[in-house]
């Protein structure tokens, strides 16, 4: 037992120099920006940049009118989309609604024709009827004269 204690403690030990003696890691340079008086080691009145302020105020202007110009491209690009999808909707509803009119009309058609078709029958008997008719009319009236002759005599 006292073998693990004394273990454990010099491991705690021989890690403690590391951590203590350990450097810190140094931070990137900053950009500074400094105002300065006419007299102060500088010609004019003005701000002072140090290089990497300056590099940075040179490269955003680079890069200020080309951020723009995918911004613009971006937004324009999107407003395309959009239209373009609300064209292409409108584009298959008109056609769907001319399809649906050219069925519709189709189907009239059809229904047209086949009640035509049925009121223009050529099989019309409709003189055969009338034949029949004075036939046999004219069959009872010799029946019934027959019969008045055969009931007086």
């Amino acid at each position: 037992m006292l073998d693990k204690i004394i273990s454990v403690g010099l491991i705690v030990l021989m890690l403690l120099p590391t951590v203590s003696l350990a450097d810190t890691p140094e931070l990137p340079p900053q950009p500074r920006v400094m105002g300065i008086q006419e007299g102060e080691a500088a010609p004019y009145s003005g701000v002072l940049l140090n290089s990497i302020a300056a590099a940075k105020v040179f490269a955003e202007k680079d890069y200020s009118q080309t951020q723009c110009d995918l911004r613009v491209t971006y937004e324009v690009e999107k407003e395309l989309a959009r239209v373009n999808l609300i064209l292409e909707t409108t584009r298959v509803s008109m056609e769907s609604m001319e399809q649906k009119y050219t069925s519709l009309l189709q189907i009239k058609d059809n229904e047209i024709e086949r009640l035509s078709d049925i009121t223009s029958n050529t099989n019309d008997y409709s003189v055969w009827w009338a034949t029949g008719g004075i036939v046999v009319g004219i069959g009872l009236t010799l029946a019934v004269v027959y019969a008045v002759q055969a009931g007086n005599q």
